[in-house]
């Protein structure tokens, strides 16, 4: 077999031999040979290719190449659709209490929204689609619900132990396994461990009660001789927030491990994780409220018990409480000219949210197993269960079928099982009387894929993909069943996405590209129910257009692409009329456009200091109801510079939004005012042997630097909305010290 081409298809070295290379020659293990575990490419090279295959960053825990630091993000020149590698300069900016989808703010049309603290979870809009129309994976891993397609960004690891994100605003390829990729996809790599032991130690403080404090623990190379040299680090943290509005305070704490080890031609990675938190929710509060409590408000006020019974407007029942595990076990090796990995992955997440309001008049499933109606005036809603569990494996190959012609193929399988339980209790006593819904989920997914890449000339490349989905879900709802109704569902869905792309180096520093691929997404469950349940409902399908063009001439570089996204088979509630009643139904019904212009730029102007431009114009309409897509503003701009001079590091950014609406079930749409958001980072690195130790850092951060105020989400209905405002400026001085 042919050795695979260098430029045809680059997969890099496993994760051991990579992580360990960066720091080996100043370690008292430079002289220890951990065998040459790569595959026709280096770290360097692997970085800017189109292959996507094992596309890990080459960060460590102690250890960020220096072009990541000075700037925020990286194009690839051979890709064959728009794609941006958002680098750890960007994330090392964010607040160590935020989700890592404050990172993607800079990228052209996204909007990234919460609606009190990003510690309890965004919500991110990309080219006007919402996360549970992007496909989200952590080092491989596709990660989306299963059940509705969603991710809780609060349930992710550390921004600090992301090494870097590739971003793609469309489906780009038939080589990325997951489930839904309209909006795109963003690709999230953890940080390896270093080969030098060292103990970082974590802290800071800032606005509205927030602070962190944590460690990571990093072994350095261990049984260097043995054989099978491994490194691995240890996280754990803890963030806390009183939360910008009243009532809304929550607590994080998370444990992390990964570990790498050499075996044989290939490295195997072992990674954990584990999240609890414990977080409120915020009300929302009228236009008479703001005016009357101002931005504090909260529309949840009194004691837990009042007169001796349980009072379910008490912000003391608002809560939220999850815990979730992910863990894998991955081994890639070189086999000749084949690179292979298997990745097995396991998910569990366990939880509830506090509703707390009181319930209307419905049947309950009681504990005895029977069906009977209560009495809904002496009930409230305590806990919304969510428990699921999830298992799949991830296969993959790169291999070079002759020297201009090459392969990336996999196979990815998922079962997730969930069990939805919302349960009722007693005002009086707090005594649980039964659930209005119990039903159990159960969906599992085949995804197979296939890739091929033909070096046509030393300038062309062509790639073309085909990706199969098969998706089978059972369900059942056991109230029904308790009263010997329909209560159990099965929906089998199958769909072929292919995928073609072009990339073409007109001149050195200058590539263009066009691509086309098509996506699908099945059917959410709750999707059936809303509403009159509907057994037709069919998956909702894209043809995704992208085309453009990335430079790098003297010290600009860049990337402009111009998209359309023909969006069929949109799922919509009509209204219907059933047996008579009339009653909403989610139907196939929607078509819509997203068409616009994404570009960025980074110019290195001196070598202290680098600044970017990204703009994003956008058009996105759901066509069946003539309405706007939510949080998809005309226009996006993002404006920043990193500046670093000796031991100071100092980061601006500034983002303009244009106007953008909310639009409630009904389609009615309340306004998203334009607003321009500041950000600043500055860092100081401190002498380190003044106090012997390996690096000693101090962090200011500040969000909304120009304290704009704007109204960021709205609750209710249209006629009577409850509405969400954005934080005001924000402060927080982190300290980090690594012995």
């Amino acid at each position: 077999m042919q050795p695979i081409a260098p430029s045809l298809i680059h997969v890099r070295r496993s994760s051991l031999s990579l992580a360990l290379a960066l720091a080996m020659s100043s370690t008292a293990h430079a002289a220890t040979s951990l065998g040459d575990v790569q595959a026709g490419a280096t770290a360097a090279d692997a970085s800017s290719v189109g292959s996507f295959f094992l596309q890990g960053p080459d960060v460590t825990v102690d250890h960020v190449p220096a072009a990541d630091l000075a700037t925020v993000q990286q194009f690839n020149p051979a890709a064959t659709q728009a794609q941006t590698r958002i680098t750890a300069g960007q994330l090392r900016q964010i607040n160590p209490t935020d989700s890592f989808t404050q990172a993607l703010n800079n990228m052209p049309n996204v909007v990234v929204v919460n609606t009190g603290d990003s510690q309890n979870g965004d919500n991110v809009y990309v080219n006007g689609f919402d996360k549970s129309l992007v496909n989200w994976t952590l080092d491989g891993i596709p990660l989306n619900d299963n059940d509705n397609y969603t991710i809780y960004t609060n349930e992710f690891i550390p921004s600090s132990l992301i090494g870097s994100i590739r971003y793609l605003p469309g489906a780009g390829s038939a080589a990325i396994p997951g489930v839904a990729a309209f909006g795109g996809s963003v690709n999230a790599y953890s940080v390896n461990p270093s080969p030098t032991p060292s103990a970082t130690l974590y802290a800071g403080a800032g606005s509205f009660g927030k602070y962190n404090g944590g460690v990571l623990l990093n072994s350095g190379l261990l049984g260097a001789k043995t054989g099978a040299p491994t490194a691995m680090w240890f996280y754990a943290n803890d963030n806390h927030s009183d939360g910008y509005f009243d009532n809304t305070s929550s607590e994080q704490k998370q444990y992390l491990f990964k570990s790498v080890s050499e075996i044989g031609p290939g490295a195997l990675t072992l990674f954990y994780t584990q999240n609890n938190q414990n977080f409120g929710y915020d009300g929302g509060c009228t236009a008479a409220d703001l005016a009357t409590y101002g931005d504090r408000c909260n529309s949840y006020r009194g004691a837990a018990l009042v007169n001796g019974s349980y009072n379910a407007n008490s912000p003391a029942f608002h809560y939220n409480l999850y815990q979730n595990w992910l863990t894998y076990v991955k081994y890639e090796a070189t086999l000749g000219s084949t690179k292979v990995s298997d990745q097995v992955y396991y998910y569990r997440g366990n939880g509830f949210g506090g509703g707390a309001v009181a319930a209307a008049s419905s049947k309950l499933l009681l504990p005895s197993g029977s069906v009977a109606s209560v009495n809904s005036g002496g009930l409230f809603v305590t806990h919304s269960i969510n428990s699921t569990r999830r298992l799949g494996n991830l296969l993959e190959l790169a291999t070079a079928l002759r020297p201009d012609l090459g392969l990336e193929a996999g196979l990815w399988y998922n079962q997730n099982d969930t069990n939805h339980d919302s349960q009722y209790i007693q005002y009086s006593t707090g005594q649980y009387v039964g659930s209005s819904y119990v039903e159990p989920v159960s969906t599992k997914l085949v995804e197979p894929y296939a890739q091929l890449s033909f070096r046509a000339t030393s300038a062309l490349t062509l790639q073309g993909g085909l990706k199969y989905l098969k998706t089978t879900r059972n369900f059942s709802d056991l109230g029904a069943l308790a009263q010997g109704k329909v209560g159990n569902f099965q929906s089998d869905f199958s769909t072929l996405m292919p995928s073609l792309g072009v990339n073409y180096r007109i001149i050195d520093g200058l590539n263009v590209y066009v691509n086309y691929t098509e996506n699908s997404e099945p059917p959410a469950y709750n999707q059936f129910y809303s509403g009159s349940f509907n057994p037709n409902l069919s998956p909702q399908k894209a043809k995704l257009y992208d085309a453009g063009a990335i430079w790098k001439r003297g010290n600009w570089n860049g990337q402009i692409d111009v998209f359309k996204v023909d969006f069929q088979n949109y799922i919509l509630s009509n209204n219907v009329v059933i047996a008579g009643v009339n009653t909403s139904q989610l139907q196939n019904s929607g078509t819509a456009l997203n068409e616009g212009i994404a570009w960025q730029n980074n110019v290195q102007l001196t070598p202290s200091l680098s600044i970017y431009a990204n703009l994003g114009l956008l058009n996105a309409h759901l066509d069946a109801k003539n309405s706007p897509f939510p949080y998809a503003p005309k226009h996006t701009l993002a404006v920043g510079g990193v500046w670093t001079r000796g031991p100071w590091r100092l980061a601006l950014g500034v983002n303009d939004v244009g106007e953008s609406y909310y639009v409630f079930s009904n389609y009615a749409t309340a306004p998203i005012q334009a607003h321009t958001i500041g950000t600043a980072d500055l860092r100081y690195q401190v002498d380190p042997h003044a106090f012997g130790l390996q690096e000693l850092s101090v962090d200011l951060n500040v969000d909304n630097l120009f304290d704009k105020r704007y109204n960021v989400s709205y609750g209710g209905s249209a006629s009577n909305p409850t509405i969400y405002r954005n934080m005001p400026r924000s402060f927080y001085l982190g300290l980090q010290g690594r012995f």
